[in-house]
């Protein structure tokens, strides 16, 4: 991805979590497919849009997994992915599989896969004490890994990213990510019939 890219998908990302902010904490998850396009200037335009949709997860249906979100989001590469089977129950009851395989099959020209993410709130313990956390994962389709963590009453949020997410310390949430980017970014793929 160029640096403009990098900087756009950093934006966007924080604004995501400024929004979240706003909206108040204990908030449901939300897992976000961030892709692009030519921006419609002119025809030998080089500028791109970029578009973060925002996919709701059932936070109630999500105590079915075992590990939370970091094996919901293997479960979505497995039935995103043309060689897995698509027919999970308890995948389909915490996110909208067919919303996202439509929004992968969108015949838009040039459209693009950027980023997955996933905005949550935590708990970090920290000296023994618990501190409430939000934060938002991500991985782009050159693997570089995102994060951005705010505190609960802090008035700013740390963000780091990661240019080498292969390495053999990376938190789960992100791998499951990486996942997704690997399994929904695929030259030439198709998207599985869901039903």
């Amino acid at each position: 991805m160029s640096f403009n890219a990098v900087h756009t998908l950093t934006g966007c990302l924080l604004n995501i979590e400024a929004n979240a902010d706003l909206d108040g904490w204990s908030r449901p998850p939300l897992l976000l497919l961030v892709q692009d396009q030519p921006a419609p200037t002119g025809a030998h335009s080089t500028r791109r849009q970029m578009r973060a949709v925002h996919l709701p997860l059932n936070d109630t249906r999500m105590g079915r997994y075992r590990a939370g979100r970091v094996d919901l989001l293997t479960d979505l590469a497995a039935a995103l992915d043309i060689h897995q089977p698509v027919a999970r129950p308890t995948l389909a009851a915490c996110v909208d599989i067919n919303l996202i395989a439509d929004l992968l099959a969108d015949p838009t020209p040039e459209l693009r896969l950027l980023a997955w993410a996933v905005c949550y709130e935590n708990v970090l313990v920290d000296s023994g004490e618990p501190h409430e956390i939000r934060r938002v994962d991500a991985v782009d389709t050159d693997r570089r890994s995102y994060q951005i963590t705010r505190l609960r009453d802090e008035p700013h949020p740390v963000l780091s990213i990661d240019d080498q997410l292969d390495h053999d310390d990376i938190p789960a949430i992100r791998a499951g990510l990486a996942r997704l980017v690997q399994t929904t970014s695929r030259p030439g793929r198709s998207t599985p019939t869901t039903s």
